[in-house]
């Protein structure tokens, strides 16, 4: 039988064990989160990095046109402003979007109700390169009066993204690049995206979406290695607007991205 001091000795030292134990998993968690924590600002950070290259280049090619335009023998002054006019705008939705994402990481969001025409119009403009010159036939078939829920700048990066990846996958083969939006039956704003680049091999589908996986192993002549944050940016923000994306391709058909969005009330 044991003795009382035996059994109390015994309590105490468990309970200092226990006392020890749920220190070391207090630690624990506190490294834990100040570890996500730093994760999340790196991510964050890689993120505005990706986006600010995008509309970099549309930038650099406005002012180097406006540039060899202003120090030619006979300056087209027109040409000057509208240059300088698309810098301007691309170096604002810079700004913008810097903002956007970091209230994006916060939880935050600017809603509202958004003509998709206009998404698509200030996606476009954006886009230094006319896609006829890298042998694109570009298509655009809008609804008319079609309208979402969002945060226009998110969205306007969510289409940015498709746009420059359709671009890429069909660059020194030419093709299609077709933007469709229309009412589905069930009453939501569904947005495609197709091209008839090189497609997607099927067993990479499912990873696509993953941060920094990337289907670009290799880079055209000029043109930037992908991140892969592109489309993990697209379904965040997507899923942040209670839609969802989804992709379809066949290895040298083509690619289809569809995003499914709430309508906007009265739309």
């Amino acid at each position: 039988m044991s003795s009382p001091p035996v059994q109390s000795a015994f309590e105490s030292s468990l309970n200092h064990n226990l006392d020890e134990v749920q220190g070391q998993i207090e630690s624990l968690r506190s490294q834990l989160a100040e570890s996500q924590r730093l994760a999340t600002i790196g991510t964050i950070a890689a993120v505005i990095a990706h986006e600010f290259n995008n509309l970099l280049t549309p930038i650099l090619s406005y002012s180097q046109m406006a540039l060899q335009s202003a120090c030619g023998d006979k300056p087209d002054m027109d040409l000057v402003r509208k240059a300088l006019s698309r810098s301007f705008q691309s170096a604002q939705k810079a700004g913008k979007i810097c903002e956007s994402m970091l209230a994006l990481a916060r939880g935050e969001s600017r809603r509202g109700a958004v003509a998709v025409q206009k998404i698509v119009d200030e996606t476009l403009s954006v886009l230094a390169r006319d896609p006829g010159k890298d042998g694109i036939n570009l298509r655009v078939h809008v609804q008319p009066d079609l309208a979402v829920e969002g945060d226009s700048i998110q969205l306007e990066q969510v289409l940015l993204n498709l746009l420059i990846n359709a671009r890429q996958a069909m660059l020194g083969r030419g093709g299609s690049l077709t933007i469709k939006a229309a009412l589905s039956e069930g009453g939501d704003v569904v947005i495609q995206v197709a091209d008839t680049g090189c497609g997607i091999p099927e067993k990479l589908l499912p990873r696509i979406f993953e941060p920094f996986f990337t289907t670009k192993g290799t880079a055209q002549k000029g043109e930037a290695r992908g991140s892969g944050l592109g489309l993990a940016i697209c379904k965040q923000i997507v899923e942040r607007h209670n839609g969802r994306i989804e992709v379809t391709s066949q290895v040298g058909k083509g690619t289809t991205f569809a995003i499914t969005l709430p309508a906007a009330h009265g739309a």
